[in-house]
C-alpha cells in the first residue's frame, strides 16, 4: 500500500503534548490549592541463559548470553481542583549483552518521556467518572490484549483518551488510542543504548472499551484495531476486531473457576514488506482456564491450560495465528527478554502454578508446564517439551525488594533441532528500588 503523504497529520507528537502539558502547568501553579508529588523506582537485573529457544543457530548468536538490565523511573504529578498532570521519564538499557539477535526496542528505550497526560474528574462523576488525555500507560483485564510492561525491561504506551464511566454499575472504559512506536529500532543503535524519541503514527489505532461486571465476575474487552503503512511505518496492514469474554466464579466454596475466550477476526497480509500487497482472512482465538484453591494457609494452587490458534500454511489465503496485540505474555508462558519464552500463538499448554506468601516479606511462585504446537511445522514433532519456572521475591525493606528465580526448559522432539538442541537452562536474579 503506497505510504500516505508526508504532510498530512502523523499522530500525537511529543513536542505538540509537551506544550499542553507546559500550558496547564503554569495553569496550576497559579492556583491556591495544589497538590504535588514526585515518586519512583530502580531496577537492576543480571540474566544468564544457556542453549537459546530462539534462534538456535550457531552463525546468529552464541550459545550463552549474559545480560544487564537496568530500568529508572521517575513519575511526578500534580493536581488541582478537578484537574490533574502526570508526567514521567523512564530510561532502559542494557550491558554485557553481544551478538544477541533478539535485542529488541522492548528491552532498550533510553530517557524516554514516558507518560504525560490531563485527568479531569467532573464533581458529579456518576456517569462519566474521569477523562484522560495525552500519553498513557495501561493495563486493562487479563493483560492479554492491552498492558504495561513488569518483567519486561520496556513498556507499552499509547497517546490518546481514555473515558472512565459507570454505565448501570458497570465500569466501562472506551478508549481510542494511538499506539507509540519505541525508538530506536536499528539493532546496533539499541546495542549501543542510543536513544530517539518515541512516536505515534494516525495511520495506526486502536479503539474500543473494557466493561466490568457490577460483582466483577465478567470482564468484557472489545478493541478494533487498524493500519496502514506510513513514510515511517511498515505494517501488515492489519483490521482486527478482538473480542474477549473473561469469567470468574468460586466452586463448591473453597474451589476458583476463571476462563478467557478471545475470538479474532478481520484481514491482514502475511508480513511488513512492502511487496507483499496480498490481503487475507484472519480468523483466532484464544483459550485460557484454571481451577484452584488454596492448599495451605498460605499456599494456591491451581491447574492452567493455554490454547492459542496457529498456523503453519503462508500459503494458503487464511491467517490463523493469534495476535496479541498490546498484552503482555510472561505470566502465562514463561520470562521474557533474554529467556525469550513461547510466543502467544500456535501453542497448547497444560501445566500447574503455586504461588506462596509465607510472610508478608515472601512471595514464592513455582510453576509447571507441557507444550505443544498447536500446528506444527510440516516435518516437525508437534511436542516442543516441558518447562520449570520458579521465582522468589524478598521484601527486604518498603523501598527494597529482591527477586532470584529461574526456567528449565526440557526440550521435546519439536524443539531438538538446530546448533542448540540441548536443553536451555536461564536464571535471573535482581534488585527493585522504589521512591
Amino acid at each position: 500500500m503506497l505510504a500516505r503523504s508526508k504532510g498530512k497529520f502523523r499522530g500525537l507528537h511529543v513536542k505538540q503534548l509537551a506544550v499542553l502539558a507546559l500550558a496547564f502547568s503554569a495553569c496550576i501553579v497559579q492556583a491556591d490549592e495544589t497538590s504535588f508529588d514526585v515518586s519512583g523506582s530502580y531496577r537492576l537485573r543480571y540474566e544468564s541463559l544457556n542453549n537459546p529457544i530462539f534462534p538456535s543457530s550457531a552463525q546468529s548468536r552464541d550459545r550463552t548470553n549474559d545480560r544487564i538490565s537496568s530500568r529508572l523511573r521517575v513519575k511526578a504529578n500534580m493536581s488541582w481542583d478537578a484537574w490533574g498532570f502526570t508526567a514521567e521519564l523512564q530510561d532502559s538499557r542494557v550491558f554485557l549483552d553481544d551478538n544477541d539477535p533478539t535485542l529488541r526496542s522492548s528491552q532498550v528505550n533510553t530517557l524516554e518521556p514516558l507518560q504525560f497526560y490531563t485527568t479531569y474528574t467532573p464533581n458529579d462523576n456518576s456517569v462519566i467518572k474521569s477523562v484522560s488525555l495525552g500519553r498513557m500507560e495501561l493495563t486493562y483485564g487479563s493483560r492479554r490484549l492491552i498492558s504495561k510492561a513488569v518483567y519486561r525491561n520496556a513498556t507499552n504506551t499509547f497517546d490518546g483518551i481514555e473515558i472512565d464511566s459507570n454505565l448501570n454499575d458497570w465500569s466501562v472504559k472506551g478508549i481510542y488510542l494511538l499506539p507509540v512506536s519505541r525508538l530506536p529500532t536499528a539493532q546496533d543503535a539499541l546495542d549501543d543504548n542510543e536513544r530517539a524519541f518515541d512516536k505515534s503514527f494516525s495511520e495506526r489505532r486502536l479503539f474500543g472499551f473494557f466493561a466490568v461486571s457490577p460483582d466483577k465476575a465478567l470482564e468484557i474487552q472489545s478493541y478494533w484495531f487498524k493500519e496502514d503503512d506510513a513514510d515511517d511505518l511498515n505494517t501488515k496492514n492489519r483490521d482486527l476486531y478482538s473480542l474477549s469474554l473473561d469469567y470468574t466464579t468460586s466452586l463448591f466454596d473453597d474451589w476458583e473457576a476463571n476462563v478467557e475466550v478471545i475470538g479474532q477476526v478481520g484481514t491482514s497480509h502475511q508480513t511488513t514488506s512492502a511487496s507483499d500487497n496480498v490481503e487475507k482472512d484472519v480468523r483466532a482465538f484464544l483459550f485460557f482456564g484454571y481451577l484452584g484453591r488454596k492448599v495451605f494457609d498460605h499456599t494456591f494452587l491451581r491447574a492452567e491450560i493455554d490454547f492459542f490458534s496457529g498456523d503453519n500454511n503462508s500459503a494458503d489465503d487464511t491467517i490463523r495465528d493469534f495476535d496479541g496485540l498490546y498484552g503482555v505474555r510472561r505470566f502465562d508462558i514463561g520470562p521474557t527478554d533474554v529467556y525469550q519464552g513461547m510466543p502467544r500463538r500456535n501453542l497448547k499448554s497444560i501445566g500447574l502454578r503455586s504461588v506462596s506468601k509465607p510472610t508478608k516479606q515472601h512471595n514464592i511462585m513455582a510453576a509447571y508446564k507441557s507444550f505443544w504446537y498447536h500446528r506444527a511445522p510440516e516435518g516437525v514433532d508437534s511436542f516442543i517439551g516441558h518447562q520449570f519456572e520458579v521465582r522468589w521475591r524478598y521484601q527486604v525493606l518498603p523501598s527494597l525488594r529482591l527477586a532470584l528465580g529461574g526456567a528449565y526448559l526440557l526440550k521435546g522432539e519439536g524443539f531438538e533441532r538446530g546448533d542448540y538442541s540441548d536443553n536451555t537452562t536461564f536464571v535471573f536474579t535482581g534488585a527493585l528500588y522504589t521512591f
